[in-house]
């Protein structure tokens, strides 16, 4: 039942027979439609209670009207003594920036951010398109925000999320960092199917930091992606290998995988020196992806740099 909406975000309230109110917040590629939420298909299979809160865009659910969400909500979260938040990537980052707005008992974070504010993380440009100072003032996750435990899954082999789980960590107390290794920005994903994520909310609601540990561990040997991270991973410091892997794994990649590694491989062919490679993979990209503005112009790039050289060669 849509409980809540305005100009940013929708609330949905499920009933459900689970002891805790599972509060969800979507990550940025879903977005509200008057009637579906994050992990609705997981609630409703498991029968939890769910109050799912889903951005009508990519907007990091500005605090303005999460506050006049919760307060729509009040009597909901009155009646429910355990509040579970639960989110990924910009809903990661609302499980973490409203523990205290929603007095929660547990958080669960997959890969969040700390702000997309690109002053405050000049490390990270993938979401500050998504940045309006109108709507994000003092948006970064701060001490004050903490309330009850919180977990927070991150791959630490990805440099950005890891510098972000870091901080959090270092600003919140009780938060605790679970490496899922070689599972990338879609960490989540290990953990998909009714049992395997029961088990997590489980362990994270009885603080059972072993038996979180030993979850992690065989997530990320099932985790569909993993094939994709140790290949890509691979580029930086042994491309050769990454390029055996690719050969041999790379027919089960997605395309959006697909086109990462060849783009990734591109570029360190490009810091070799070996540009003729390099373009041949960029042209793959690019056919694969036609309309990419990032891929043309790196092609473009490349095409000018081949010249430049190309001119000096005849030159000398």
């Amino acid at each position: 039942m849509l409980i809540y909406s305005d100009e940013n975000l929708e609330v949905i309230h499920r009933p459900g027979a689970s002891p805790y109110l599972l509060i969800t917040f979507n990550e940025m590629e879903i977005q509200a439609n008057g009637s579906r939420y994050w992990g609705q298909r997981f609630c409703e299979k498991a029968d939890i209670a769910a109050l799912g809160f889903i951005s009508r865009r990519p907007n990091w659910f500005p605090a303005a009207s999460v506050v006049r969400a919760v307060e729509a909500a009040a009597p909901i979260l009155r009646a429910a003594p355990e509040r579970i938040l639960y989110g990924h990537s910009q809903g990661g980052y609302a499980a973490l920036r409203y523990r205290r707005r929603f007095n929660a008992t547990t958080a669960i974070a997959f890969c969040p951010q700390v702000s997309i504010d690109p002053q405050a993380v000049p490390f990270d440009g993938r979401f500050s398109r998504h940045f309006a100072p109108e709507l994000h003032g003092n948006m970064g996750i701060a001490p004050d925000h903490a309330a009850g435990r919180a977990f927070l899954f991150y791959d630490p082999f990805h440099a950005v999320d890891r510098r972000h789980a870091e901080r959090i960590a270092e600003l919140q107390a009780e938060t605790h960092l679970v490496p899922v290794h070689m599972t990338g920005h879609g960490t989540v994903r290990a953990f998909t199917g009714t049992a395997r994520a029961l088990s997590l909310i489980e362990a994270c609601r009885a603080d059972d930091r072993a038996g979180l540990r030993t979850l992690a561990r065989s997530a990320r040997v099932d985790a569909p992606m993993r094939p994709y991270q140790i290949a890509v991973t691979a580029i930086a410091r042994h491309p050769a290998l990454a390029d055996r892997l690719h050969a041999r794994v790379g027919h089960g990649f997605s395309l959006v995988e697909r086109i990462n590694f060849l783009y990734h491989r591109a570029n360190r062919h490009i810091r070799d020196g070996e540009l003729a490679a390099a373009r041949g993979l960029l042209e793959h990209t690019l056919a694969l992806r036609p309309n990419d503005r990032g891929i043309a112009g790196r092609l473009k790039e490349l095409d000018a740099r081949i010249a430049r050289e190309q001119k000096l060669a005849l030159a000398s």
